[in-house]
C-alpha cells in the first residue's frame, strides 16, 4: 500500500469518527425524556385533547392537552403527573402554552398565570422544584435549575389563564412539556432552543426542518468528508 492510498484510508477513518462524535454530543443534548415516560393519572382531559398529548413531541403544536369543569377537583387546581418508571435526573423544563398551539394561537388570555412542578420517587412525599405565580406575557414558559432525581413530576395548574381569578373551574390548554435531562450547555443561562420551530406569526404555523436526529449530523458530515475525499482524489489521479 502506497503512501497515497493510506492518506486516502486515513482521511475516510477520521471523517467517521467525527461524525460519531457529533452524533454523540447531539444525541446527549437533545435528551427529552418526557417523550419516553407514561401519564400516571390526571385531573381530567377534553376528547381530541387527552392528557398524552403534553408529551407527544409534537413539534408544530397541533395536539394539546385540555381538562375542563374543575367541578370534581374539589377546590384543586388542575394537575398531571408523568411517570418516568426509573429514577431520571433532570435540570431544564419547557412548557409550551396555549397561544403557542395550533388550535389557540394568539388567545393569551388562555395562558396559564400560574402552576408549579413537584417531584416524587414514591407519590408519597413531594418536593416542589418549581412555582409559578402571574406569569403574564410568556406564551413559552422555560427554566433551568439545580439537576434533581426523580421518577415522577407533577405538574399543577393554580391558574389556568390569565386572569388571577381563573381557577380550577376554568380549563387548562397546555400544547407540550419537554423535560431536559442534560443542558444544552455548561452555562447558568437559560439556552436558546436552535432546534424548535420559530415562535409563529400567524395562525398558520409553517416549521421549519428540525435537526436534532444524531442521524442528521452523521450525514451532513459524511457528505462532507465524501466531498473532499472526491477532490483529493481528483487531484492525486492529476498527479
Amino acid at each position: 500500500m502506497n503512501t497515497k492510498h493510506k492518506k486516502i484510508i486515513i482521511y475516510i477513518v477520521l471523517t467517521l469518527l467525527l461524525a460519531l462524535i457529533f452524533a454523540i454530543i447531539a444525541s446527549a443534548a437533545r435528551n427529552n425524556i418526557a417523550l419516553e415516560c407514561k401519564i400516571d393519572s390526571f385531573c381530567g382531559e377534553t376528547e381530541g385533547a387527552s392528557a398524552g398529548m403534553l408529551v407527544d413531541g409534537d413539534r408544530e403544536y397541533n395536539t394539546k392537552w385540555q381538562a375542563s369543569d374543575g367541578a370534581n377537583h374539589k377546590g384543586e387546581p388542575h394537575w398531571i403527573i408523568l411517570d418516568f418508571e426509573a429514577e431520571k435526573t433532570f435540570e431544564l423544563i419547557r412548557l409550551i402554552k396555549a397561544s403557542q398551539g395550533a388550535a389557540d394561537f394568539g388567545r393569551t388570555e388562555f395562558d396559564a398565570g400560574g402552576f408549579r412542578f413537584e417531584i416524587s420517587s414514591d407519590k408519597k412525599s413531594w418536593v416542589k422544584i418549581i412555582e409559578v405565580t402571574g406569569n403574564g406575557g410568556e406564551d413559552i414558559y422555560e427554566s433551568s435549575f439545580e439537576p434533581v432525581t426523580a421518577r415522577y413530576l407533577k405538574l399543577s395548574i393554580t391558574h389556568p389563564e390569565q386572569d388571577e381569578k381563573s381557577d380550577e373551574n376554568q380549563p387548562v390548554r397546555l400544547y407540550d412539556l419537554k423535560v431536559f435531562e442534560t443542558k444544552y450547555t455548561g452555562d447558568e443561562d437559560i439556552p436558546e432552543d436552535i432546534f424548535e420551530p420559530e415562535p409563529a406569526v400567524t395562525s398558520t404555523k409553517i416549521s421549519p426542518p428540525t435537526y436534532d436526529s444524531p442521524i442528521i449530523y452523521c450525514v451532513f458530515i459524511l457528505a462532507a468528508g465524501v466531498l473532499g475525499f472526491a477532490k483529493k482524489h481528483k487531484k492525486y489521479r492529476r498527479d
